[in-house]
Order: structure tokens, then sequence, then C-alpha cells
């Protein structure tokens, strides 16, 4: 027993210690580092900005806690794990609020890395180039969602031979993709690139990568066509080649990448029709070709062949033809989207086979017939879009089975009848847009009774009876509600004061009845939008109302509204658009009112007394004033002649005496002009008003009106000066530009040589600038590259600093050569040039670049306008110049939200205050100019178009990738283009880095389907504001960070992609302005993006 004993006892105890053994090499945390590792991550970190070293790597010290060995002690740093033969094998800091560059990372020091995370950071500079030796061991690198620049390195195939994963997605990277040397690296089976610069197409060379999988490169300027070699990609399972300006048709020899199971090409310029090839892909689970010119009808062996067909988007192109019965065939359809098209015929009722569907959109067609009953049957259905068709008869019944449904939009149709009980009753219905059709008769009682409500619109039906009483149970969550232009009688319910989170409620054209001052609360902080037009309300305007801080548009017109307007409607900062006309009120205009932001002031048809208030004309963008049919007496005021903006002026059927204002009668902007009705009012060829006798003008008035009538003709003459020196400029210019002799193209290439000495002479126009061009050309030594500070889309710029009596006065000089880029771009240049002098020729605004003049000579086109030391704001932004200017100021959060609200007034300025409107068409960070102070200065207006009325669209894209609306690739040109460019940059300067990750995320979750977009879209409204703004600031705090919230609330709804759904520049900048001390209503590390963002509708 003893003899044998022992030898178990020993075997025993062998196999516990190699027990032991086997547990702690496999621990990562219980592993130790190899030599050096942990030094090339100190050194890494050493090299980092302080948040991050106190941050998320405070843990990553050197010295080792107590009792721990510091070989041991790098395996426990967070986001580092270890192998079981002690090396670093993978490093996760994702998500940590890492700023600086990876120049300093040895990533050689890590010979054992096999996945490297950095992704979701503020990381910057280039991709990582510290490498030594091959990294043989590392598998997968991911990068993404950050600030890095640069080309993608050629050499990866060196670097990382085993690479399998590769993500890069969401950053600045630029030139061309590298196919070729992707091509060897024989594992790679995932590329990533998407949300990034890229250009110069697809390679032909990547159907070499013969392993590839998954191919991401969405959102890049790449261009040019779909390479037919992708058909060589036969382990192809993923590709999504979205919003990446492709021209071209589907080549059939996609179909021969038999493994692919997601097909995205959307927001391309795809042409043709769907090839039918495809129909043989048999593992399709998500095909998205939105959004493009592809026509032909919807091909129903697609239906029928893809059994594993989950999402089918076709919407935004020219199909045409009838929606295919074969689709009832599709029966894992979640996501069905055909809208906006040129479909014809009825809502196939197989369409009802479809039982796992949750989203179901056939809007803006031509569909006729009725809804089918059979969609009750889609019980999984959330999502029902059937507006913009001909679809007529009643609303089915059986709406009232889709348990599921939460949004229901079938405005714009012909639809009759009255709301299904059933549809009422729905638990989750959370908005309904049915306006603009045919249905009638009363809302049944328990119409939105599940509290859970956020949109009502239904105006412009037949219905009728009383206002529904049922959407007050949705009062915590109510932003809008629209039943105007119905028949609905009675009074307002009491309840409606309780709809405190409202931003419209529209209840126009209607027959209510009741006190005016009963209708609303005294806590509506976000309502901006009241329409109570066209009833039969009664009592007097509250007081109260002036607490509305947001509110913009108020009409009350056509109602029996008495008493006075109360003189605290002046505390109303945002109010823009103000019609009480067609009331009973009385008493004086209070003089307060000039002090609003107004562009419409009407108070027509009223009794009101008085003067008209000179206060009036303080209220500089007013567009028209309508005072007409009261009894104002006293003269017309000269002040109104301030109103530069105001096209519209009526003051007809008044009391009003003495002599109109010459100046008036001048106002250029003044289209029309109504002073008929006023039988003591005199002026000079003003139609309907009796001239003047000579004897009626005082000399006092008749003095001051010469020197009015010397100041505007000394000006009017200056102007013609200007002009005609400009127009000889042009001729001179012109002349130059045909020369065809070699003696003049020597002469033109050599700015030394070009100039007269009469040139070099000529004063440079503006009024207030004493230098000539000869002194610009002394200051640049003739443009010496030396001088140069920046080169855009449509010229180089110097500085020139320029003595005088004065002192030294510095500006920047853009010239333009036509001679560089051949007589084929010389119409570009040109139209460039005269684009930017008309527009900065005509406008004059604190926040937009001041020009001092122009001229072209000599083969050149030169702007010289006024220098923002600071020097563009994307310099700023990340650190290239003027951040840290002099003084020890920072570019903080109250200098970025001062750049904001300049780059909003300035593009309001130019959206509603110049005639024609003007649209900069290329908002981004290169051409906003920032001062000393961070004022921003609007630059660059190569691109700029005047919008004359009834034109939209223009017949080539201007503006910089990444800031451009989407309606722009189908050459839609609105101002709602610049609201959309304006809304990037304001995110860009809270977020410091580009937000188009974000903003992808947030409009179609950029998922590899439609699930896992929508919960890519979740994930982004979920995550918190603190983590998204710029972690190189400290968090904002008090009446900062309530107002950094706003900024980001109205960059947010400025990026719609929906142009109507955006708001104007105009309510852009009030609202800005308005917010100077915002107090937030909970916690600043609390407020997650979803927050912030509300649905814009009607």
């Amino acid at each position: 027993m003893t003899r044998h004993g022992a030898p178990r006892r020993e075997r025993g105890a062998l196999l516990l210690l190699l027990l032991l053994v086997l547990l702690v090499s496999t621990s990562p945390r219980g592993a130790s580092a190899a030599p050096g590792e942990a030094e090339a991550l100190l050194a890494w970190k050493a090299s980092l900005p302080p948040p991050a070293v106190s941050g998320a790597l405070a843990s990553w010290t050197p010295t080792p806690p107590p009792n721990v060995n510091a070989t041991v002690a790098a395996c426990a740093w967070r986001g580092v794990a270890c192998g079981a033969t002690g090396g670093i094998v993978d490093i996760d800091v994702s998500a940590s609020g890492i700023a600086g560059t990876l120049d300093a990372l040895d990533l050689s020091s890590l010979p054992s890395l096999a996945g490297l995370n950095l992704s979701h950071n503020t990381l910057v500079g280039s991709f990582p180039s510290n490498v030594s030796s091959p990294l043989v061991n590392l598998r997968s690198i991911d990068l993404s969602h950050n600030n890095l620049s640069g080309t993608i390195p050629a050499a990866l195939p060196a670097l990382m031979p085993n690479l399998e994963h590769l993500n890069l997605s969401s950053n600045r990277f630029s030139g061309e993709i590298p196919a070729a040397s992707l091509a060897k690296i024989r594992k790679i089976q995932s590329v990533v690139l998407d949300s990034n610069l890229l250009h110069g197409g697809l390679p032909p060379a990547i159907g070499n990568i013969s392993g590839l999988r998954k191919l991401e490169l969405s959102v890049n300027p790449l261009g040019g066509i779909i390479p037919n070699s992708i058909g060589k990609l036969r382990s192809l399972e993923h590709i999504n080649i979205s919003l990446a300006g492709m021209e071209s048709v589907i080549p059939d020899e996609l179909s021969l990448c038999s493994n692919l199971t997601v097909i995205g090409l959307a927001g391309n310029k795809l042409t043709g029709k769907l090839p039918s090839s495809l129909a043989r892909l048999t593992r399709v689970r998500e095909f998205n070709v939105s959004k493009n010119m592809l026509s032909g009808e919807l091909l129903p062996e697609y239906f029928t062949a893809w059994t594993n067909l989950e999402l089918f988007h076709a919407d935004g192109n020219r199909f045409s033809g009838e929606i295919p019965k074969e689709i009832g065939v599709a029966s894992r359809l979640q996501f069905l989207a055909v809208a906006t098209n040129n479909l014809t015929g009825a809502i196939p009722p197989v369409i009802g086979m479809l039982s796992n569907l949750k989203l179901l959109d056939f809007s803006e067609n031509e569909l006729s017939g009725e809804i089918p009953r059979t969609i009750g049957n889609l019980t999984n259905l959330e999502t029902l879009r059937l507006y913009t068709n001909k679809l007529t008869g009643h609303l089915p019944v059986e709406f009232g089975d889709m348990a599921a449904l939460q949004r229901l939009s079938i405005s714009s149709n012909m639809l009759d009848g009255e709301i299904p009980a059933g549809l009422a009753r729905l638990p989750r219905l959370v908005g309904i847009v049915a306006f603009d059709n045919l249905l009638s008769g009363a809302i049944p009682p328990e119409f939105a009774t599940n509290g859970q409500f956020s949109i009502i619109s239904m105006a412009n039906n037949r219905f009728s009876g009383e206002l529904p009483r049922g959407v007050c149970a949705s009062a915590a969550r109510l932003r809008y509600l629209g039943l105007d232009d119905n028949r609905f009688s009675g009074e307002v319910p009491a309840c409606y004061r309780n709809l405190t989170n409202l931003i419209r409620l529209r209840i126009a054209r209607n027959l209510l009845a009741g006190d005016v001052s009963e209708i609303l609360g005294s806590t509506h902080p976000d309502l901006y939008y009241v329409d109570l037009s066209g009833n039969s309300l009664t009592g007097e305007l509250p007081e109260k109302w002036a607490q509305f801080k947001s509110l913009s548009f108020l009409h009350l017109d056509g109602n029996k509204i008495a008493g006075e307007i109360p003189a605290s409607f002046g505390a109303m900062a945002a109010l823009q658009d103000l019609d009480l006309s067609s009331n009973r009120l009385a008493g004086e205009i209070p003089p307060e009112l000039g002090g609003l932001p107004l562009t419409k002031l009407n108070l027509r048809r009223n009794a009101l007394t008085g003067r008209i208030p000179v206060t009036l004309g303080n209220a500089t963008k007013l567009e028209m004033l309508d005072l007409s049919g009261n009894e104002l007496a006293g003269g017309v005021p000269v002040e109104l002649t301030r109103l530069t903006a105001m096209w519209y002026l009526n003051l007809s059927s008044n009391n009003l005496s003495g002599e109109v204002p010459a100046l008036l009668t001048k106002m250029r902007s003044l289209t029309s002009l109504d002073l008929s009705g006023n039988p003591s009012l005199c002026g000079r060829d003003i139609a309907g008003v009796k001239p003047c006798s000579s004897t009626s003008i005082s000399g006092d008035d008749h003095s001051r009106k010469t020197r009015l009538i010397l100041a505007v003709a000394f000006s009017v003459a200056a102007a013609l000066l200007v002009s005609m020196v400009a127009l000889l400029c042009l001729i001179s210019r012109r002349t130059t530009g045909r020369r065809e002799s070699a003696g003049d193209k020597a002469e033109t290439s050599s700015p030394a040589s070009g100039w007269t000495s009469s040139a070099m002479q000529a004063s440079i126009w503006s009024k207030d600038t004493t230098f000539s061009f000869g002194d610009i050309l002394a200051a640049t030594e003739h443009f010496n590259d030396a001088y140069c500070i920046g080169k855009g889309s449509f010229g180089t710029v110097y500085r020139a600093d320029i003595a005088g009596a004065g002192g030294e006065h510095s500006v920047a000089v853009k010239r333009l050569d036509a001679s560089e880029t051949g007589d084929a771009c010389w119409g570009i240049s040109e139209r460039s040039f005269e684009n930017e002098v008309r527009a900065l020729t005509r406008v004059r605004h604190r926040n937009i670049v001041k020009l001092h003049g122009f001229c072209a000579m000599g083969g050149y086109m030169y702007l010289v306008y006024e220098l923002a030391e600071r020097g563009s704001l994307g310099a700023v932004l990340y650190g290239r110049r003027g951040g840290d200017g002099g003084g020890g100021r920072v570019f903080d959060w109250a200098a970025r939200l001062r750049a904001i609200r300049g780059l909003a007034h300035a593009l309001a300025y130019l959206h509603h205050d110049c005639s024609p409107p003007m649209i900069h068409r290329d908002v981004s960070v290169n051409n906003v100019l920032l001062g000393d102070d961070f004022e921003a200065r609007v630059s660059d207006f190569g691109t700029a178009r005047f919008l004359h009325p009834g034109r939209s669209t223009c017949h080539s894209i201007a503006g910089s990738y990444g800031y451009m609306a989407p309606e722009l690739a189908y050459m839609r040109v609105t101002t709602k283009c610049d609201v959309y460019s304006f809304g990037v940059v304001a995110m860009e300067i809270l977020m410091g880095k580009y937000p188009g990750g974000l903003i992808s995320s947030l409009e179609n979750g950029g998922g590899d389907s439609e699930e896992e977009a929508e919960e890519a879209a979740a994930a982004a409204r979920r995550r918190l504001v603190k983590d998204v703004l710029d972690q190189s600031l400290e968090a904002p705090a008090g009446q900062l960070a309530g107002q950094v919230v706003f900024a980001v609330v109205v960059a947010l709804s400025c990026v719609r992609t929906n142009p109507d759904a955006r708001p104007t520049m105009r309510a852009v900048a009030q609202e800005l302005a308005a917010r100077r001390r915002s107090v937030l209503d909970r916690p600043f590390g609390t407020i997650k993006i979803g927050d912030l963002i509300t649905d814009s509708h009607r």
C-alpha cells in the first residue's frame, strides 16, 4: 500500500502543478507582456494630449501596483489583452476620447499583436507608419470614426501580410483605392472604407482580391463606373458602393458573385434597367438601388428567385409599370420601399401575404384604386407610407387589425369617408399624416387616446364636429397638431392648454369660436408656429403670450378679436411673421414691434389709430408691411426708407397726411406701393396720391430732403464709376485672353513683364482703400509662392502686407489663371470670377468677407479682399493654424458658438436679404474664414448662384464633397442646400471632426441590413451628447452647456434628408441669437442625441 501510494501522490501533485501552469498561461490578465511592448505603448501615451492620458489610458502607468511584476502589469491595462506566450495580442481602446496622432505608436514593438481597435476617437494624422518589420500576426485593424487623413499606404502587403479585416471608415482618407496592393494580401476578407474622401473610381484590380467577402465603399466621391471585373469576386457576400458618385449601368457580371447576400448601390447616378441576370443570385437578402436614375419595370423574377429577400429598396428612380403581383412570393420581406417613381395601377392585394413587413413605402407614385383590405394582414407593419398618389375610396376598416402600426402617411390622395374606429384605437400609433384628402365626419372620440402621439396632420379635409379631445392624452409627446382647413366647430378644448410640448399648432380656417386668450397655456417653450386664422375667435390678445420666446409665426387674421395689441408682444424675440389683420383691434400700434426681427407685419382692416411708429424703421428685415384699412393719422415716417428689404408696402385707406418722403418712391426693393385712400396725403408721381404744392413744403423739410437727395445722387454716381472701371477691366481681360501669338502668350505668362505703368498705378476700387495694384505686386514680389496662403477650387490666395500712410494694411489676393488649365477651362474660371465679383460687390455683411477690389489683366483675374488673420475654419479646427491665438485665446465653446452664429447670420443674409436670393453652394470648413475674435466670415463665392423666381435647377454640381445636400445629385438647387451644408459645418465645429458617420447613422443607419441599419440608428440616438462633442475641450457647463445643446438641436434639424423639412437660415440665425441664455431641463451628462431629434412635417 505504501509502495504504490507514493508514486500516485507524486503523479497527482504533478498533474495539479501542470493544471496550475495551464491556468496561468491561458489567462490574458495573468500573462506578462514581452519586453519593450509596455514601453512602446507608454511612449505613444506620452505623445497624446492630456484628456486621453488622464482618462481612458489612466491605467497605463510605468509603475505597477504593489506585489505585481512590471511585465505582468501591462496585461492588466484597460483595453490590453495578452496571449499564452505573454505577448500583447489585442488592443481595444475604442470610444475612449483619445485625441492626437499615431506617429509615436511603434507597432513593430508589438510582434504578437493580432487585433488593433482604435475606432470612435478623435485621432488625426496619417495611417500608422511606425512599422519597421512586418506584423505577421496582425489579423484585424479598426481605425474607423476618427479624423485620420492622407492616403491608404500601398505598402500594406509588406507591413501587414496576413491581414483579414481592414476598417478605415468615417475618416478623411483621400487618394485612390490601392486595389492592386490589397490583392496581394492573400487572406484579406473584409475591406471597409466608407465615409472618406477617396476618389479615382473603382479600380478594375478590385476583382483580383479573390478572397474578399465584404466590400464597403459607400459615401466616397469615387465616381466612374462599376467595372466588369467585379464579377471575379466569387466569394463576395456584401457589397456597398452607395453614395459614391458612380455613373454607369449595373453590370451583368455582378450576377457571377454567386454568394452575394447584400447589394447596396443607392445614391449614385446609375442608369439603364435592372439586369434580369441578377435573379441568379439566389442568396440575396438585401437589395438597395434607391436614389438613382434607373428605369424600366420592377422585375417579377427578383421576387420569385430571391427567397431570402428581407429588404428591397428601389425608391427615388424612374421605374414605371405596375407593382408585380409576384411580390407576394417574397414572404420574408421586412422592408419594401419603391417610393418616388412612376409606378401606376393598383396596389396588388397580394401585398397582404407579406406578413413580416415592418416598412411599406409606395409613396409619390401614380398608384390608383382603393387601398386593398388585405393590408390588415400586415400585423407586424410599423410604418405605412402611401402619400402623394391617386388613391380613392374609404380607409379600410382592417386598419384596425394592424396592431404594430406606429406611423401612417396617406396624405395627398383622394381618399374619402370617415376615420375607422379601429384605426383610432391602435395602441402603438404615434403619428398620422392624412392632409389633402376628402376625409369627412367626426373624429372618433377614442382617437389618439393611447397617449403616444407626436404628430397629427389632417389638414385640408372635410372633418366636422368638435376638435378631438383625445389628443390631450398625448400632452407629454405631441409636437405637431395640424387640423386646419376643415369644418370643425365649437370651442377649442380647454385641455389644449396642456399641450406644452407643441412646436406647431394649426387649426386655421375652421368654424371655431371662443376666447382666443384661453386657447394656449402659459408654458410652451418650443412653440414656434401658431395659425388660428379664419375662425370666429373673440376676446383680447393675452399679455402672457409674450412669454413664447421661440414663437416666430403668429397668424390670427380673420377673427373677431378686439382690444389693443399688447406692448409686451415686443418681447417675442423670435417673431418674424405677425398677421393680425381683419379683426376688431383698436388703439395705437405699439412702438415695441419695431424691435422684433419681423419679415412680415400685417395689421390691415382693423380700427387702429394714432401715428405709424417711427420705430418700425428699425425692423430692417421687414419685407412686407400692410397697415391699410385702419384710422391711422400723421405722416408717412421717413424712417420707413431704412427698410431696404421691403418689397410690399400698403398704407391705403387711412387718414395719413403731409408729403410722402421722396426717397420712399425711389427704394429699389419696393415693387408694390399703395398709398391710395388718404385724402390729405400728397406726393409726386404716386398712384392714388395727389401732387403737392410747392408752398406745402417747409424750409427745413426742403433742406433736409435736398441733403438726402444729394447724398443718394453722390452714391449712385460713385457706384456707376466703379461699374465703369470694372467693365473696362473685364473688356481688357477678354481682349488679352483672345491673343494667340507666341509673343502675347510669353508676355501673359510673365507677370513681371505684363504690367503697364498705368495698370500698376490704377487705384483699387473701394472708396476706403488707397493702395494701387502696383503696391500689391510689390508686396507679393509679383505673386511669389512664398506669399501663398492657400489654394481653393477656384484660385490661389496670396497675402499682401502693404505699407501706407495709415500704417501697414494686410489683404488677401485671389488670383485665377486660365492659362494653367487651357482654353477649354477658360469659361469655368471666367464664370467663377464673375460669380464671385457679382456676389461680393452686392453684399455688405460683417460675416461675409469684404471685397476691396477686383480686376482682370495680363491673362489673370484678381480679387482683393480683407484678410482673416486666423485663416480657414478647417485650419483652426484641426490645429493647423490660429486655434490658440494671441492673448491665450483658444477655440473654446464660446468661440465655436460665435463662429456658428456668424455663419448662420451670413447665410441668412444671402438667402433672405439679397434680391434675388443668393445661394453659396460650397459652404465647408475651408470656405469659412475666422477673424482674430473667431468671428466667421464666409468666402469663396466661385460657385455662388443667384436664385431667380421659378428656377431651382442647374446643370452642374458645385460644392465640396461631404457637405453637399443629397438633392444636389438631382441638380435641385435651393437655399436649403446651403442649410444642409451649414448643419454639417456646425456639427463639425461642435464635434471637432467630420460628422458624416453620425449623420449617416441617424438618417439610414448604415448597417448591413435594414434591421442592422435601424439598430445602428438607434445606437446613434442613444449616444450621449457629451460623448459626441469634441473631447479635446472640457465639457461645457451652466448656460454654455444649454447653448451648445441647442446648437446641436439646430444643426441636426438642418441635415434632414428632406429639404422641405429643414428650417430656413433666417429661422436658424434668429433661434441661435435668441438662445444666448439657455438653461437645460436635465443634467448635461444625461442628454442623448435622440432627445434632440424631432420629426419634421408639413
